[in-house]
């Protein structure tokens, strides 16, 4: 594998993480034969250091993710729990009734082939632990782990000088990609990487994405094609329920195995939708297409039951009395409750009353998330401003939302945690520089796949990575490096 390796003002410091060109005269669709060929470097901004964490805090939540991962696939095949959960979208949303219809139709069939999951669990550090029950407060959870190779490469870099960091997800992924694509089919299995079409990709999805296959194909001697969703609406079904790739270019009528999504499938447009007329034609097309998947014989990375199980809807309903437990132990139940965030619907009459209360009284300790979730665009940053997924904070701008009795309604808001702020080295942009208030936020990363007989085969911890951004929105790296540089984990004393 060829790299061009970053240097220079990085204190002798290499790092690398990814691809940055190909062959012009390739296919989006080719297999990932010329990999070798292909010129790499250093695009994602990262820590020179890991963020160091407590080690019997990293043992919780590796302990914790199994639960997730346990919670999430029970989930994803409970009909009735999904839409009971989901019933106001569905009842007000012409999006989230089709998503729940089609829910309803595939969720069986889902139950009756290997269940792959790869979900990560993304989590801040309070400030003041002692004055809470657990000092990492979930902030999101994630149908699909983000950047595994470019994370892996961060650690290449960091363990060389820092020999105890933990390790991302890539490796276990792999193995658990391998592994499902060869239940389906033992002989010749072929794992699709989905993305959105190259045109309309991120540079750094695509660098990560081309490592991924790149291991697929090397370590575990699996064909690799890449898709957009406008090529798999080209597969057909044939009289086994085989998905086969369609089309005239390299890989037609190859068996797909396992479909590895790296593709938004959230609400389009972040509000109630009265009629599909409001969504693009393409994306409503999508769903015909997302039938025949769910209904092949091909494991999907994150099946549609899985992504309505990390819906905030859902993640709100499990909060309920006892609804935890319709899934999970006592003992388990009590352990995620800890780490959940407390949040008020402004949906809901009686919760946005509370909440209302609560923001009036002092705006600055709330922010507010759409709860619908909407998909992000695909730009260095993932910006979310055109979809209005943006987080809704400060005075103003939260006073503003609960004026919107049309907006608001699409809101969740929760309580502003003051976090625990660290120095860190960071290289961004080709500069470099030491910040001395950072924060970062811990992903743990999930691996989860049971066979057709329900027999769960894997339920592990695949690793951890960490996020690290300024903690001041106005330092002139915070718009750029969006959620933050990457940078890995290492325990510490404590």
């Amino acid at each position: 594998l060829l790299f061009t390796a970053m240097s220079g003002g990085c204190n002798g410091r290499h790092a690398f993480a990814g691809v940055l060109a190909d062959n012009p005269q390739s296919t989006r669709r080719r297999e990932v034969e010329d990999f070798e060929e292909i010129s790499v470097s250093m695009l994602r901004s990262f820590a020179s250091s890991p963020r160091k964490v407590p080690s019997s805090q990293l043992a919780r939540l590796r302990a914790l993710q199994p639960i997730f991962n346990q919670l999430y696939d029970r989930i994803s095949t409970d009909i009735e729990f999904v839409r009971d959960a989901l019933g106001e979208s569905a009842s007000a949303c012409a999006w989230g009734a089709c998503e729940t219809d089609v829910f309803r139709r595939v969720a069986r069939l889902q139950a009756l082939k290997p269940r792959l999951l790869l979900p990560n669990s993304v989590f801040l550090e309070r400030a003041d632990p002692s004055s809470c029950i657990a000092r990492f407060v979930m902030s999101v959870g994630n149908v699909q782990a983000g950047e595994p190779y470019q994370l892996q490469l961060v650690h290449a870099l960091q363990s060389a000088e820092y020999p105890l960091v933990r390790a991302g997800p890539l490796v276990t992924h792999c193995q658990a990609i391998a592994t499902a694509a060869q239940l389906v089919h033992p002989a010749c299995p072929c794992v699709a990487i989905l993305t959105k079409p190259l045109d309309s990709l991120a540079l750094r999805t695509r660098i990560d994405v081309r490592g991924v296959g790149h291991r697929l194909r090397t370590e575990h001697e699996l064909a690799v094609v890449y898709v957009s969703m406008g090529e798999l609406a080209a597969c057909t079904l044939d009289s086994n329920g085989d998905l086969l790739l369609g089309g005239t270019g390299p890989g037609s009528g190859r068996r797909i195995s396992v479909i590895y999504s790296r593709y938004d499938f959230s609400h389009p447009i972040g509000v109630f939708a009265s009629s599909l007329d409001e969504v693009s034609a393409a994306l409503v097309g999508e769903w015909a297409t997302i039938e025949r998947l769910e209904s092949s014989s091909a494991v999907i990375s994150s099946s549609l039951g899985c992504r309505l199980a990390h819906r905030r809807g859902v993640q709100r309903a499990l909060q309920r009395e006892g609804q935890l437990e319709r899934f999970l132990s006592q003992d388990e139940a009590a352990m995620v409750r800890q780490h959940m965030p407390h949040q008020w619907h402004l949906g809901v009459a009686e919760e946005r009353a509370e909440a209302e209360l609560l923001v009036r009284r002092d705006p600055e300790r709330y922010v507010a998330k759409n709860a619908l979730r909407p998909r992000t665009g695909s730009g260095a940053t993932q910006d979310r401003r055109a979809s209005g997924g943006q987080i809704v904070s400060g005075a103003a701008e939260l006073l503003r939302l609960l004026e919107d009795d049309a907006r608001a309604r699409h809101y969740i808001v929760y309580r502003r945690e003051e976090l625990q702020l660290h120095e860190a080295h960071l290289v961004h942009g080709g500069e470099e520089a030491q910040l001395p208030a950072t924060i970062s936020e811990i992903a743990s990363y999930g691996a989860f796949l049971a066979d057709a007989s329900g027999a769960v085969l894997t339920n592990l911890h695949a690793g951890f990575g960490a996020r690290t951004r300024p903690s001041d929105p106005e330092h002139p790296w915070a718009a750029s490096l969006g959620f933050g540089a990457l940078s890995c984990v290492e325990p510490v004393e404590g």
